[in-house]
């Protein structure tokens, strides 16, 4: 494709590849004259994204020439017949034949050069056209991100050890542990242990997070295979945890603190038991 030479119908490059210096030749139908002024050969792509290949003054920086070319439509290669450093643009679809001579100072990267050329004027236009994600687009989530995301956020909690800071006091000196040592180590255990509470610790709750969970399950085939999990009476729904009088907001997923709420109820019912009791007695009397 041919675009104007007129600088008005030129379009400004949005990118330029290379560019080297080079004049052109003028072929006047028998023979090919070097217009002696300085050239510069550039290739790039234009504000539509098409490739443009530009030959312009460089006393004047104007372009006189722009070429439009699509990929595997023309070749650059140097013109054996003459001794000079002489190449062409030549398209593949129509006779259109455009002569250049070198002005780089060095002949031997004219080789280079020229690979450079092909290279470009025959690139996708795909790779020519990249586009940066839309923001807009929703994240594809894959199994191995959420996994990573669990894993990291669980890695991070960090669980107390009680007696850590009695047992470094003995550990970082040299020598063997000596009998009063140990028994400082168990009273330190035995006095930190006693004043906490038993249920203190990481439960189930803790780590696996709705926030970290549902974006899991919502993406992910993943009900199937973990209801083959659970206990019969739960999976057919023949259980409810409200049949033994258990508020769920009482525990947080640990044995201990079920066990609690399960003890809780019965004290309470048995407390109601009590009263209907000695209200009937009262009655009778």
């Amino acid at each position: 494709m041919t675009a104007s030479s007129s600088a008005e119908a030129i379009p400004a490059m949005q990118e330029t590849m290379m560019e080297f210096r080079a004049g052109k030749m003028i072929f006047d139908g028998k023979k090919v004259v070097p217009d002696l002024r300085k050239g510069l050969v550039r290739i790039g792509r234009g504000e539509e994204g098409l490739l443009h290949f530009q030959w312009l003054d460089r006393n004047l920086n104007a372009v006189e020439d722009d070429q439009i070319i699509f990929p595997e439509e023309a070749v650059f290669e140097k013109v054996n017949q003459v001794s000079g450093r002489v190449y062409i643009l030549k398209f593949n679809t129509d006779d259109r034949k455009f002569f250049f001579w070198m002005q780089e100072p060095k002949a031997e990267e004219d080789s280079q050069l020229c690979s450079s050329v092909n290279y470009y004027i025959n690139l996708a236009l795909e790779f020519l056209d990249e586009e940066e994600p839309d923001a807009d687009a929703p994240l594809q989530v894959s199994e191995g991100m959420l996994e990573d995301n669990v894993s990291s956020r669980a890695g991070n909690l960090v669980v107390p050890n009680p007696g850590a800071e009695a047992i470094s006091d003995v550990t970082s000196s040299s020598g063997p542990v000596k009998l009063e040592d140990l028994q400082r180590i168990l009273s330190n255990i035995d006095a930190r242990g006693s004043s906490s509470d038993p249920d203190e610790g990481l439960g189930l709750g803790d780590i696996l997070k709705p926030d970290l969970i549902m974006p899991l399950i919502e993406t992910l085939p993943l009900e199937e295979g973990l209801l083959s999990h659970l206990p019969e009476v739960l999976r057919t729904g023949q259980i409810d945890l409200s049949q033994f009088g258990v508020d769920p907001s009482k525990y947080k997923f640990t044995v201990l603190s079920f066990l609690e709420a399960l003890e809780d109820s019965v004290s309470k019912k048995s407390e109601e038991s009590n009263q209907d009791g000695q209200g009937f007695e009262t009655s009778v009397s």
